[in-house]
């Protein structure tokens, strides 16, 4: 109850704060307040998103059945992990190895935020493995707890842990590696960015490389780099922070394409290729835009 009433606290001073300030604005100045650096900006002084970082942390020190949590590993304040999120995603060996094979690949299908990867069951061989990826193996094999749902409707404990780790490394250079096997997957990261989708026939590219700057509908379209690095973002337009899969399945929505389960094999290729073009800015998370 108290997390809703700062969330409804905070959304009526961004609101007054944001009306304040549009009707002082005129020419070039109203561009920019519609611009994701006009969102960053307002965001420096106000993001919603900061509360998920409590959250993350109080679900950092919870334990799971066998009497762990996070913080045992890594210390009461997570000091263990600090910089560790600048390299994720990663290629290794083995995707996901949960020691579960049964059950469906998908979960939540058809369901709009909800559709993901089975998170309890293992996914063998090579491949990229996510953050995410990462703490429900964690969970898994160090706590003797049950994995967290990866989709943005069904995974808020996820998300919010997602931000509390990558906040720990705040302010330090995004670093993913592309080179060795990671090469691999980043091309085929890179092909997907590339690939003209949907009945629009747009790609990544077409808006946040060859088009950034420009207007669509009422936004500024931002430039590819320095997007990732603030990933997981609050968005204004939904009063809530968003997981970089989200954002991948909201634009292939949006130029009438199919989207992918959120950990789907593409995506995470993609999270390789995009995280990459946004090497060595510093994390800023979470983000804050429109």
């Amino acid at each position: 109850m108290k997390v809703r009433l700062s969330y409804a606290v905070a959304t009526l001073a961004l609101l007054v704060w944001t009306g304040q300030v549009s009707a002082q604005l005129t020419g070039e100045d109203q561009q920019r307040a519609v611009s994701e650096e006009g969102a960053e900006a307002i965001g420096e002084d106000f993001n919603p998103g900061e509360l998920d970082i409590d959250s993350g942390k109080a679900l950092f020190t919870q334990e799971g059945p066998n009497g762990k949590s996070c913080a045992s590993c890594h210390g009461d304040n997570g000091e263990d992990l600090e910089g560790a999120a600048t390299s994720w995603p990663k290629v290794v060996d083995n995707v996901y190895p949960t020691g579960d094979s049964s059950g469906p690949d998908v979960v939540h299908k058809g369901e709009k935020q909800g559709e993901a990867l089975n998170p309890a069951k293992a996914i063998n061989g090579e491949g990229v493995r996510t953050l995410e990826m990462q703490i429900n193996l964690c969970r898994i094999n160090n706590m003797d707890a049950e994995p967290w749902q990866f989709s943005q409707a069904n995974g808020t404990d996820m998300r919010h842990m997602v931000i509390y780790v990558k906040s720990l490394s705040n302010g330090q250079p995004l670093a993913i590696k592309t080179d060795g096997k990671a090469r691999e997957y980043w091309k085929e990261g890179k092909k997907f960015y590339w690939m003209k989708r949907g009945q629009l026939n747009f790609s990544c590219g077409t808006c946040h490389v060859q088009n950034s700057g420009m207007r669509i509908r009422g936004q500024i379209l931002s430039d590819v780099r320095g997007q990732y690095n603030k990933f997981p973002t609050f968005r204004m337009k939904q009063q809530q922070t968003r997981l970089m899969h989200t954002r991948y399945r909201g634009c292939n929505r949006r130029v009438r394409s199919h989207d992918l389960p959120f950990q789907a094999e593409q995506y995470r290729a993609l999270e390789v290729y995009h995280g990459s073009l946004s090497n060595g800015r510093p994390l800023k998370v979470p983000g804050h835009s429109l």
